[in-house]
């Protein structure tokens, strides 16, 4: 029985392992970090190896600490910081509100989540008005410190469709704020006159113009806060490409240009030209397994030089030009589609009946991605990658690093050469047999358990035959 017990075990274990291990992924690189004292956020960035061994979406690429444990991460694209920014509004909490003569003061107070205070929003559904502001931050409420002394908000609509509701601020980290607003009640004359006359014998002896003033508070609906947070893009970099095959086909009029870009990811491909005054239509093609409707195979050359005989298909097409005569100059070489990893890509050039251009290199451009991890202080990092049958893992660190990242920027650090993994087998890179078969696998840990129940059942019995004192 026990012997029986060892077996199912083992099964199991061996499949567990098996699922688990680094023996399916064929290469390594050490993470360039010392055992760090402290938790941190980690990140590096993907380089052309890791692309060149790996699938689409990278489901074949791990992170394990010196004990031999899986690390969660996160693969992301690089973002930077564009010029302009992106403006947003967040609503405040009124503490109180108390007038002071002819102004009116008003305690603000920023709500939990809400971030510092770049300006204030006064929405008045008035028209026709200007006024002067004061404003003054505090951390706890009680100890005010100036912020702004000059504030003007204004309406101006009777003269011109100019208004400014909005109340720039200094760069401060109050979370309330103290809002006085002067003269919150105004007079403002009426656009229309009351006519009296006076007659004596049929005739007007006096008229009289009335004009109307009317007494106008200053009305408001709320004060909202805004923050300036910079708007970002994706990090892309352009690389000159090495490999490259221009052929000419002059029945079809074209130029078939290959390029080798190693897997790595894609958005744009820009030629580069001595040629002036053209303008070409141009499609980027990739190689497919499966052809579209109507597709015919079509003859291409490998990076050694041999043809080879392969189907591809267009994923985007766009015009390339270069119009440079006196003071008309426009330029345009590149042809932008949907981000693709690739071994290779076609640029065919349509001449018609144009002379060729004369290509004198290609330029490939892509998005920067990195991987992400929270590392334990104590631990060093190994990134494995490499596997045909390796399944995408499910981590749940996209949410535990977007809560973390709030407050501590990601250190980036640099990965070593790439090795190959000794503990790789080509035969372990799919399981076979018996341990791919989960009928087996099912019942072999059902029979454990069923064993597991009976010995345990037998152990309760013999305890009951046992002499009671």
């Amino acid at each position: 029985m026990k012997r029986f017990i060892t077996i199912a075990a083992t099964l199991v274990l061996a499949a567990v392992t098996f699922a688990q291990g680094t023996g399916v992924l064929r290469y390594w690189k050490d993470v360039d970090r010392a055992a760090g004292k402290d938790e941190e956020i980690l990140s590096f960035s993907l380089d052309s190896d890791l692309y060149a061994a790996t699938r689409d979406g990278m489901p074949d690429l791990r992170i394990f600490d010196n004990d031999g444990t899986a690390v969660p991460y996160l693969i992301e694209t690089q973002l930077q910081d564009r010029e302009e920014k992106v403006r947003q509004e967040f609503s405040t909490e009124i503490v109180h509100l108390r007038p002071d003569g002819n102004a009116l003061e008003i305690h603000l107070r920023l709500t939990e989540k809400s971030p510092a205070a770049d300006g204030l929003i006064v929405s008045t559904p008035l028209r026709n008005y200007e006024r002067k502001v004061r404003v003054a931050g505090s951390q706890d409420g009680t100890n005010w410190t100036p912020v702004k002394a000059d504030g003007l908000i204004f309406d101006y609509s009777q003269h011109m469709d100019i208004s400014s509701r909005n109340i720039a601020l200094p760069k401060n980290t109050f979370r309330e704020f103290k809002v006085t607003i002067s003269d919150i009640t105004d007079e403002l004359e009426s656009p229309f006159k009351s006519l009296s006359k006076t007659f004596r014998d049929a005739k007007e002896e006096k008229r009289v113009e009335l004009t109307t003033i009317e007494r106008r508070p200053f009305r408001i609906d709320r004060i909202n806060i805004w923050n300036d947070k910079p708007a970002q893009e994706a990090k892309n970099v352009s690389r000159s490409l090495s490999r490259f095959e221009a052929v000419e086909d002059p029945i079809k009029k074209t130029t078939v240009i290959t390029v080798w870009t190693g897997r790595e990811p894609i958005n744009r491909l820009n030629l580069e030209t001595a040629n002036r005054n053209f303008s070409r239509q141009v499609t980027i093609e990739v190689p497919s397994s499966k052809a579209p409707a109507g597709a015919a195979g079509k003859k291409s050359r490998s990076e050694g030089g041999a043809e080879e005989t392969s189907t591809w298909h267009a994923i985007g097409s766009g015009t390339i030009e270069n119009i440079n005569f006196r003071d008309q100059v426009r330029k345009s070489e590149g042809i932008s589609f949907p981000e693709r990893r690739e071994e290779s890509f076609r640029i065919i050039i349509h001449n018609e009946d144009n002379p060729p251009l004369t290509i004198s290199g290609v330029k490939a451009q892509g998005n920067l991605q990195r991987a992400v991890f929270l590392a334990q202080p104590g631990k060093t990092f190994r990134v494995f990658y490499g596997s045909g049958t390796l399944e995408q893992p499910h981590y749940e660190a996209a949410k535990v690093l977007e809560t973390l990242r709030k407050s501590n920027t990601p250190v980036l650090v640099g990965l070593g050469v790439q090795k190959t993994n000794d503990d790789f087998r080509e035969g372990a890179r799919k399981p076979t047999g018996i341990l791919n078969n989960w009928l087996f696998l099912g019942g072999a840990i059902t029979a454990m358990v069923a064993v597991l129940a009976w010995s345990l059942f037998s152990a309760g019995k013999r305890l009951e035959a046992l002499p009671r004192d």
